[in-house]
């Protein structure tokens, strides 16, 4: 009985797992007809997208040949609209290119023509919108630094640093105007320095002309120069009634045309009282010998240029004896101020004869060499003395 039954209950649960089964495989061939459904419906969705894809690579879109036609069409108008309105531009830029006329000229139509024009309206348009607007930038950036930026402190010292910059541009232009003066009275002081052989030199004053003037006249007379040679000793401007020098230079620069130069060494012999036109004395150095002294330097050297000769003038040198050389220093300033209001040459002995801060000097330190310059009696020049002086002298003269 047992057995039957176990048999029973076997077959039972065999039956239930052959059902089971089955169920399986028809659920599992439910699912195969599902996936087979989808995998079919995708082939025909990817075949179909195929399809539209390879349409659009065969036959192109209408609007994509409009839109190429109108950018074409865009392009073209905008380069000949351009070339109409810089039509002056590029015939400037041809000509200077190739150096001939640029073949837009020869379109002579008022219609192109019009392009040039409004071509030249945008041109000075573009400048005037330019220039209004660095114009507008300037006057903002002022009226910010005016009103903002600059301290009434900081004002204040542009304003100064302004005067001084202004103070600076008038003594340059003074300096400039100086020079250009001084280089005029320079090169008008060398030309009437310049003499040809057929001029003469004209020598004029005391002893210690007498000294230095037979050296000068043989230079000139190496190089075909004639000279003349008035000197006198114991002359001056100091007394004109024992011999008067004024008449004496201007008569014979009247009487001969040809002196070009004169070359004048006074003033040793006039450091003292002098009479004036009324025969009145006047103290040595006071405002009126001064004027008197000065007078009568000026009466030459006007009549000189009046003539268009040229001045060579030598002042005296330094003396041994002090009081009279104290006198000759306070001479040769009066005689520098008046040289000074005139274009002439002024050649100042006391250097050239060794002397040195208005000390006298018996020699002259040159080249290592101590060279005796003045005589035993300490007013005139040794014989080197003369001859170094009358060198100096002579190197002013340009000989054509």
């Amino acid at each position: 009985m047992s057995e039957n039954k176990q048999d029973e209950i076997n077959h039972i649960d065999k039956a239930d797992i052959d059902g089971q089964n089955d169920i399986n495989q028809e659920n599992k061939n439910i699912d195969t007809k599902i996936i087979d459904k989808e995998n079919t419906e995708e082939e025909i969705i990817y075949q179909e997208d195929s399809d539209d894809w390879d349409n659009e690579l065969i036959k192109p879109d209408d609007n994509f040949k409009q839109s190429f036609i109108n950018t074409l069409m865009f392009l073209v108008l905008s380069t000949v609209m351009g070339i109409w309105i810089m039509q002056k531009s590029i015939n400037a830029y041809y000509l200077q290119t190739y150096h001939q006329p640029s073949p837009l000229n020869l379109i002579n139509h008022p219609l192109w023509q019009k392009g040039g024009n409004i071509g030249d309206g945008l041109y000075t348009l573009h400048d005037n919108i330019a220039n209004n607007i660095d114009n507008m930038n300037k006057s903002m950036i002022d009226e910010f630094n005016d009103n903002y930026a600059y301290t009434p402190a900081y004002k204040a010292q542009m304003a100064e640093k302004a005067r001084q910059e202004q103070l600076r541009q008038e003594q340059e232009r003074q300096l400039k105007a100086q020079d250009l003066k001084e280089n005029q009275a320079q090169n008008e002081l060398e030309q009437s320095l310049t003499l040809n052989k057929s001029q003469k030199v004209f020598f004029a004053g005391d002893s210690m002309m007498q000294g230095i003037a037979p050296h000068m006249q043989k230079y000139l007379q190496g190089l075909g120069v004639d000279s003349i040679n008035l000197s006198k000793q114991s002359t001056g401007l100091a007394y004109p009634k024992f011999f008067d020098w004024n008449s004496t230079i201007k008569n014979t620069l009247r009487s001969d045309s040809n002196i070009k130069v004169l070359i004048i060494m006074l003033g040793a012999n006039d450091p003292w009282d002098i009479p004036d036109k009324q025969g009145k004395y006047l103290k040595f150095n006071s405002e009126e010998w001064i004027a008197e002294y000065q007078a009568r330097m000026k009466d030459i050297l006007d009549f000189a240029k009046e003539r268009q000769v040229g001045v060579i003038w030598v002042t005296p040198p330094n003396m041994k004896k002090n009081k009279l050389n104290e006198k000759m220093v306070q001479l040769n300033d009066v005689m520098m101020n008046e040289l000074a209001r005139h274009n002439v040459k002024v050649i100042d002995a006391r250097p050239i004869m060794g002397g040195c801060n208005n000390i006298y000097n018996d020699y002259l330190e040159k080249d290592g060499k101590n060279i005796k310059m003045r005589s035993t009696d300490g007013v005139h020049f040794s014989g080197d003395g003369q001859r170094i002086l009358a060198k100096e002298v002579q190197s002013y003269l340009i000989i054509e």
